[in-house]
């Protein structure tokens, strides 16, 4: 489980994608997201669930906002009873802090599913060029590039580019240094994960890694 905060007016994100579930509680403001092809509009003392690995987008809030993310294993728990027993808690006790969301979570832990075959992203990852993805599918190239981007709402050389981006958050999370998960992410050197992980996630790779050490300290 990873929890961050996001403060501020201009929260705005291109389109990414996790490889967990994100939880977004808004504890001041509102906080807006495109999720797919559908908008969604989190005001403060709600939550909203983005499933993993489906592209959304953030906005820019001129008010500003406070809000708390947690991401979790995708296909480990129950979303929608995550949400109504954050909602709930804040209504009756009128505080969220890291412990509340960690304990809602864990009391809505699911058994384990058998997993799904591979997705057109799943293909994707498994080959080097967009080709070799759409020969594997069965498709030609052209008609995979937009069968993929229906899909995902995102067109198949950003979708590896944000699947890469989150294998490098992983590897720093697993005590990585930066140089060493930029280059077994497939980034050319550390400038270059810098780059894209700041526009994607909103922070450095620096202070991910110190943030996530610093609440594992805890």
């Amino acid at each position: 489980m990873e929890i961050g905060a996001v403060v501020g007016r201009d929260v705005a994100l291109p389109a990414h994608f996790h490889e967990e579930h994100q939880l977004t509680f808004v504890l001041c403001g509102r906080r807006r997201f495109v999720v797919g092809e559908r908008a969604v509009v989190v005001s403060a003392g709600a939550a909203a669930w983005i499933p993993a690995r489906v592209p959304h987008h953030s906005m820019a809030e001129p008010g500003g906002v406070e809000c708390v993310n947690v991401y979790v294993r995708a296909g480990k728990y129950d979303e929608a009873a995550i949400v109504r027993s954050v909602e709930l808690h804040w209504a009756a006790q009128g505080r969220l802090d890291g412990r509340d969301l960690a304990a809602a979570v864990q009391r809505h832990r699911l058994p384990a599913v058998a997993q799904p075959p591979p997705s057109l992203g799943g293909v994707l990852r498994r080959h080097a060029r967009v080709a070799e993805a759409a020969a594997h599918a069965g498709m030609s190239r052209e008609g995979y590039s937009r069968a993929f981007a229906a899909r995902y709402g995102m067109p198949p050389a950003a979708y590896r580019r944000t699947a890469q981006l989150n294998d490098a958050r992983e590897l720093l999370r697993a005590g990585e240094g930066i140089a060493a998960a930029a280059a077994q992410s497939g980034f050319a050197d550390q400038s270059h994960l810098g780059r894209w992980f700041r526009r994607a996630f909103g922070v450095t790779p620096g202070r991910y890694r110190r943030g996530w050490r610093r609440s594992q300290a805890f």
